[in-house]
């Protein structure tokens, strides 16, 4: 009866009760009477205000310069392979026999290739392979990576043996060897290259999100939630991810410029795009047979790669800067 007219009274008179004994109870009974959803409406006024921090996040990258030079390249880019129709007079696969291995001319500003066609044309028109190649690339690595890292770091001993191992096993190859063995086996073309690609990326997300989680998981709220409830799975996707989250964007951003690479690469060896496609990385290819006929060939599609590269991995460094404060 003590403990129920406590409760009842008034604020003022509440602040001055001394709390010893068993009055710690009373408190955590009153402070579950306060909230109309108890402790658990605390935890998710935490997760609902999580917004904020990202708002702050994204005004702190457009007042770094680095961040806008980075995003204006990489922007120009993928602006320049959305209207490819728009912005180029002349059709990718388009020949003009009279017009072989030119270098810029006005007629075409970026010369022609060994079959007479519009070097511009076949590099905004390649940017439509070349970028979401490596975005589906990144996308499938961090997709079965992050997963894969999170159920080993959370998940029991046994568990976290027998998924690491076979992290290692995808270890034990180079990745560009990987890669090729696995287009060997699918033929080639752009869609082996990103499966190809996408699953040897996959141990560099799942050993960051490992040890990521196995700093979180004994963390005081991860605790809480277990303790109120909560099943693993909600754990790791609300709790866990959400707070390991910002190191593999990071590695995300990064990791999108090597994919880039990779894939035109892989396209450069013959094993990727196949001709006639448009691709930065077959562009190189064969211009690389006429380069002392006409240096465009080689040079642009080169200097379009190193723009695009350039550009993330400059949106990237701001990212971990503005994410990792303790790295500048």
């Amino acid at each position: 009866m003590t403990a129920d007219r406590g409760v009842d009274r008034p604020d003022s008179q509440r602040r001055d009760l001394p709390v010893a004994g068993g009055a710690e109870a009373d408190l955590a009974a009153a402070s579950a009477q306060l909230s109309p959803a108890g402790p658990q409406a605390l935890i998710d006024d935490e997760v609902v205000l999580a917004p904020a921090p990202r708002l702050r996040t994204v005004r702190q990258l457009l007042h770094r310069p680095k961040f806008l030079i980075g995003a204006i390249l990489f922007g120009v880019v993928v602006l320049l392979a959305v209207f490819a129709p728009l912005v180029s007079r002349y059709g990718p696969d388009s020949p003009d026999y009279f017009q072989l291995n030119r270098n810029p001319t006005s007629a075409h500003i970026m010369g022609t290739d060994y079959l007479g066609r519009d070097m511009w044309a076949r590099l905004v028109w390649g940017g439509r392979t070349s970028l979401p190649a490596g975005c589906l690339i990144v996308i499938m690595s961090f997709g079965l990576g992050v997963p894969w890292g999170i159920i080993a770091g959370f998940g029991n001993r046994l568990l976290d043996d027998i998924l690491m191992r076979l992290i290692d096993v995808l270890l034990a190859l180079p990745g560009l060897v990987l890669a090729m063995s696995i287009v060997a086996i699918l033929g080639p073309s752009i869609r082996s290259v990103i499966i190809a690609l996408g699953i040897a990326g996959i141990p560099g997300y799942a050993r960051v999100a490992r040890a990521s989680t196995l700093t979180t998981k004994n963390l005081d709220y991860v605790l809480a939630a277990r303790t109120l409830g909560s099943g693993s799975l909600s754990i790791m996707r609300v709790h866990v991810l959400r707070n390991i989250v910002s190191p593999l964007v990071i590695l995300a951003t990064l990791n999108l410029s090597g994919a880039i690479l990779a894939a035109a690469a892989l396209s450069f060896l013959g094993i990727g795009t196949q001709l006639p496609a448009a691709d930065w990385g077959t562009m190189l290819s064969s211009g690389f047979n006429y380069m002392f006929e006409s240096t465009a060939q080689v040079v642009f599609p080169a200097l379009i790669i190193t723009v695009t590269v350039l550009g993330i991995n400059l949106m990237g460094d701001a990212l971990g800067e503005v994410l990792n404060p303790q790295l500048n």
